[in-house]
């Protein structure tokens, strides 16, 4: 994701190395027999995690009780809609159309009555340091300043392809009615000759309420440490990033590699290769076709992002039970104490201008979080 600075990126893994020079360590490699099977109650994994490591308040996920059940059902709709059903709903008072794109490109040309954040969605409902989902009153208070109410039915579109603009399905997380996609985005529209604006909308702030349909929505590291200690076959991971980061070759972090057990399906498989749109519901079953319906299927990649094609795509293809692992693996891989298949460590190496020099070229091509 190109609009996280790599300076940022920097800082971080320089910190991170002092701190692992200083003396920390943990075992990543002991597996201990999980309780979570048998007993109801909290883990031992749990807890030990979360001692060492106490949840943020500006985090959304952070349970340390074992995985509830969660339904696609208990949550707003989110469909895939075209450039058509667009149209119909410029000035419909019960719809918001959002651009997520930058507002130097909003206000190059945007549908017709659609508003825009200062900045780019992502870098507005989600934290820009880390790229977690933030939480519900500032989300609350952002959507709202943008004309969101509990039950207007939202559509999002940004550039063709751009997976970003989902923000992890957020606003559904915290009581939106609707959250549609505008498949093959600003592109697709011009594309389809539809018309076009460049003068910002001003919107009309709403009163938006955050209240947490079911916070099983959202898996955290307290609970998928428990999960991938128990080895428990109801669960299906499934790991968006791209097959580097899946094999542990694209680092962006301490370490590479990814959580045990997941299996590899790189965001860009959903998509068509020249328009960027997502694939028809017949391709997209064929992709998926090996993905059991009656599984608890949890998604993640590095910071979020990348899971929101396939949380369309799944519940599209009628899956039920979808849920996303909020922290991703930009927390996973620093937590040291779980274990990482396919491990390789950031290698700091020489003196520190070099190991920038590293980190610049190692980071230049990454694109997606």
């Amino acid at each position: 994701m190109r609009h996280f600075s790599n300076k940022f990126f920097i800082v971080i893994v320089l910190g991170l190395f002092l701190i692992i020079a200083a003396g920390c360590n943990a075992n990543t490699g002991q597996e201990t027999k999980s309780t979570a099977a048998t007993e109801p109650a909290v883990s031992k994994t749990s807890l030990d995690l979360a001692a060492r490591h106490p949840a943020s308040n500006s985090t959304v996920a952070t349970s340390t009780e074992p995985l509830g059940e969660f339904s696609l059902d208990e949550i707003g709709a989110s469909n895939i809609v075209d450039v058509n059903f667009v149209e119909s709903k410029i000035g419909d008072p019960n719809w918001v159309i959002i651009d997520g794109r930058e507002k130097k490109d909003y206000d190059k040309g945007h549908i017709p009555g659609a508003v825009n954040f200062p900045n780019s969605i992502v870098k507005t409902l989600k934290d820009p340091m880390d790229g977690r989902v933030i939480p519900g009153d500032r989300m609350a208070k952002l959507l709202g300043e943008i004309g969101v109410s509990n039950d207007k039915k939202v559509i999002i579109y940004g550039k063709a392809g751009d997976y970003h603009v989902l923000c992890e399905m957020g606003p559904l997380y915290f009581g939106l009615s609707e959250w549609d996609y505008l498949d093959s985005g600003y592109e697709g529209w011009v594309k389809a000759g539809k018309k076009v604006e460049t003068t910002p909308v001003k919107p009309t702030p709403a009163t938006f309420t955050a209240k947490v349909v079911n916070p099983n929505m959202y898996v955290s590291t307290y609970q998928m440490a428990q999960i991938v200690e128990s080895k428990d076959p109801k669960y299906y991971i499934i790991d968006v990033r791209s097959e580097e980061e899946f094999n542990g070759q694209g680092i962006q972090g301490v370490r590479a590699g990814r959580i045990p057990g997941a299996h590899s399906y790189p965001v860009n498989k959903n998509l068509d290769k020249d328009t960027k749109a997502l694939l028809p519901l017949d391709k997209l079953a064929e992709l998926y076709k090996d993905v059991p319906k009656d599984k608890t299927v949890i998604l993640y990649c590095h910071r979020g992002c990348r899971t929101g094609f396939a949380f369309l795509a799944l519940r599209a293809l009628g899956y039920k039970d979808v849920r996303v692992y909020e922290d991703g693996f930009v927390v996973w891989n620093q937590w040291l104490e779980l274990p990482v298949e396919e491990e390789h460590f950031l290698n700091f190496r020489g003196d520190i201008k070099t190991t920038v020099e590293q980190v610049k070229e190692m980071t230049k091509d990454q694109a997606g979080h």
